[in-house]
């Protein structure tokens, strides 16, 4: 008998697992039937379905047991600032269930008195990614780690250092010292490639209750995770393109596998949605072509750089999309701010300034982001996901757009995105003094261009120029300065504006919290007011 080939195992196990998937779609119809047929026929279904469950029970506990291998433990003392991690004070009460049913080490949840307020314990899941000793895991997991170990399914324990992290995508790469050679690496597969009701597995170790596996579908596909530190309208960052799921996902899952058909990974489990810390039916995993792209440059270099346009913006609706003179049905990305020096604004793409009505925090007046390589927008997400998953640093981009009612084309080169500490201002992005986390300055006016009927409502000669004010925002820095409605801007620090487009372009070069001087008509009367330029309202 020859040898058996690749191709061979992974049509086996592609036919275990649609044997599974079809036995629950069994089950699923059997339950709904069940109270419509005849008793006799209800009976035999019933023996013929239990005859497949456990035949298709068998099949995949042998599946579990080819990846299993590939899957192992992690135990982490950290320092006590680690923000993310499941604080284990609120299981206290259950250390003694885990440690007499789940054989969990009773040194990963007490502490001695002198470590009580230096470090936290805590535990995750990683799996191996490669026959060097590289397992990958989340970024939450080892975040502030003093100490790593990895146990494998086998029991053995090994020390592991960090190699890579990057929070933005919750990704990290551990490197295990003196691994044990013939380890198994997972295959990773296509997160594209899936489609929702498709059926999934997690393997993992739930509340330290080691090699766990769970099974259910994909409940949704494309959805942004918000990081903790905010949101993209802020000049923070999401992990875009999550898979869903229903598998049970639980505390110690984090880092685990969630395989497809095929018995390949197709997402690294990252969180679960409860308020009892407890499985909700909703986990969210990283899409394997994510992790494809970030996982080979934390092994190399230790970080990833993620690629950067230096805008955020709003999806259309149908509400906006009529204000704007689109057709109802139109969609895009209509664009709200862009960062100072940032790839959107070296490629021209403008942001806006007029909000949509008062007091509100939406801006009608930039770009409509509508094509992204020849690709459909929807909205920013999609945007998002197509830079994560198809580009890289470096990489020139095409935007389709409308301004003004008129078709545009923008070429962007990507740049790295801004890292944690530049974002929140340690540190400037090429040398400029605006990051992402500073936002954009805000006048808190709304003002459009003098015509001959505002003059003459007026009363104003036709030397006066200048912009006029429509609205002021309520705690805003004009409001504060006692800027009025039908007051002319006429110099903006010793500038002379004329239109709403000067006005604009004067902003742009100045930052929230400088002071500005402007002088302002109001009726026959010249004042000259000194404020602070506010930061624009996130969206």
């Amino acid at each position: 008998m020859g040898a058996i080939t690749e191709d061979q195992i992974q049509c086996k196990e592609k036919e275990i697992m649609k044997k599974i998937y079809v036995v629950f779609s069994l089950i699923f119809a059997f339950v709904l039937a069940a109270g419509s047929v005849p008793t006799a026929a209800v009976f035999a279904d019933s023996t013929s379905a239990r005859e497949e469950i456990l035949e298709a029970s068998t099949e995949l506990g042998g599946l579990y047991n080819q990846i299993n291998p590939s899957v192992v433990y992690i135990a982490v003392k950290s320092t006590a600032d680690s923000s993310n991690r499941l604080d284990m004070d609120q299981f206290q009460d259950l250390i003694p269930f885990f440690q007499q049913y789940f054989n969990t080490p009773e040194q990963e949840y007490q502490r001695s008195e002198p470590e009580q307020e230096r470090y936290t314990y805590g535990s995750g899941t990683g799996f191996v990614w490669d026959d060097e000793g590289h397992i990958v895991t989340n970024y939450h997991v080892i975040e502030n780690a003093v100490e790593v170990t990895v146990t494998y399914h086998d029991g053995i324990v090994r020390d592991a250092v960090v190699v890579g992290e990057d929070p933005d995508s919750d990704l990290a790469v551990l490197e295990v010292e003196d691994y044990e050679a013939g380890l198994t690496p997972v295959r990773m597969g296509d997160s594209n490639a899936i489609e929702v009701g498709e059926f999934v597995a997690a393997i993992g170790n739930p509340f330290g209750n080691t090699g766990t596996i769970t099974t259910g579908i994909v409940s949704a596909l494309g959805r942004s995770f918000d990081l903790e530190d905010g949101s993209t309208s802020s000049g923070h960052y999401q992990i875009p393109d999550m898979i869903q799921t229903d598998a049970a996902i639980n505390p110690g899952n984090s880092g685990g596998v969630l395989i497809n058909l095929d018995g390949e990974v197709i997402g690294v489990v990252n969180s679960f949605s409860s308020t009892t810390y407890a499985s909700a039916g909703i986990g969210y995993a990283i899409p394997a072509n994510l992790v494809k792209r970030v996982i080979p440059s934390l092994i190399e270099k230790g970080s990833y750089e993620h690629p950067w346009i230096g805008f955020s913006g709003i999806a259309l609706n149908r509400e906006l999309s009529e204000s704007l003179g689109f057709d109802r049905d139109q969609r895009g990305a209509l664009i709200q701010q862009v960062i100072k020096g940032s790839p959107a604004e070296k490629a021209g793409i403008r942001g806006g300034s007029e909000p949509f009505s008062e007091n509100s925090k939406v801006f009608v007046d930039g770009d409509v982001i509508t094509k992204i390589n020849g690709e459909t927008v929807s909205g920013m997400d999609d945007i998002i996901a197509y830079l994560a998953s198809n580009t890289s640093v470096g990489e020139t981009i095409t935007l389709d757009a409308i301004r003004d009612g008129r078709e545009m084309s923008f070429d962007v080169t990507l740049a790295a995105r801004p890292t944690a500490a530049e974002r929140s201002g340690e540190t400037a992005q090429n040398d400029s003094k605006i990051t992402p986390a500073v936002g954009k300055p805000w006048l808190g006016t709304s003002v459009r261009n003098l015509d001959i009927r505002t003059r003459d409502e007026l009363g104003l000669s036709d030397d006066v120029q200048g912009v006029l004010v429509t609205s002021v925002s309520d705690d805003s820095p004009a409001s504060d300065a006692d800027i009025r409605a039908d007051d002319v801007i006429r110099t903006f620090d010793g500038v002379e504006v004329k239109t709403v487009e000067e006005l604009k372009r004067l902003l742009e070069d100045y930052l929230p919290g400088d002071r500005v001087s402007l002088t302002i008509q109001r009726d026959d009367e010249e004042i000259e007011l000194r404020l602070t330029l506010g930061n624009q309202p996130g969206l």
